[in-house]
């Protein structure tokens, strides 16, 4: 993913494969960055799909998200209340909660799939963290780009991730009692 700085408006290109989202604050320079994508895109003998290509508007305030299709030179663009990229529905209230859960239920589906792996004696806690960065986190962080986090959905990937570390890790003896590992340890 490419960040542009443009004067004050941050612009952000999202792109995988033939999929691209472009993000700009304001409709001016979302169309200036459509235009330098139409040209990049032409110099390759490629060209946009004017009906697969949506506009879509998040905002607070619902009367601004209902905008109406946009055009750009003989062009127009369908407006859309979500779209999806990369496996996950992304809309224009920008509310990733539902996508999350199904991320944390997945990555919890690919550990528990490799719990001989992660619970192995044979197996180092360096392994086993390579396995946990190759394996699991990039299942749970899939498409996370797009996604525009609330303090509530920080904290349940973080809770997600400290979860599995602390399995990792395993618990610390201390004072001849066992306990778990605390979050600022991990």
């Amino acid at each position: 993913m490419d960040e542009v700085r443009f004067s004050q408006n941050l612009v952000k290109i999202c792109a995988y494969a033939d999929d691209i989202v472009n993000v700009a604050r304001t409709q001016k320079k979302l169309t200036e960055v459509y235009l330098d994508l139409e040209d990049e895109t032409s110099k390759l003998g490629m060209e946009i799909n004017e009906k697969k290509t949506k506009y879509m508007v998040t905002s607070t305030y619902e009367h601004r998200r209902n905008a109406g299709d946009l055009r750009i030179g003989n062009k127009t663009f369908e407006a859309v209340q979500s779209f999806q990229y990369l496996g996950n529905n992304t809309s224009n209230i920008n509310n990733n909660n539902k996508c999350i859960k199904e991320r944390i239920m997945m990555g919890n589906k690919v550990y528990y799939a490799n719990r001989q792996l992660f619970n192995s004696s044979l197996i180092s806690r360096n392994s086993k963290l390579q396995i946990y960065r190759t394996l699991v986190h990039p299942v749970v962080t899939y498409g996370s780009e797009s996604w525009t986090l609330t303090m509530e959905e920080e904290r349940a990937i973080a809770v997600f991730e400290r979860k599995i570390l602390r399995k990792i890790y395993g618990p610390v003896k201390e004072n001849e009692l066992w306990r778990i590992r605390r979050n600022d340890e991990l």
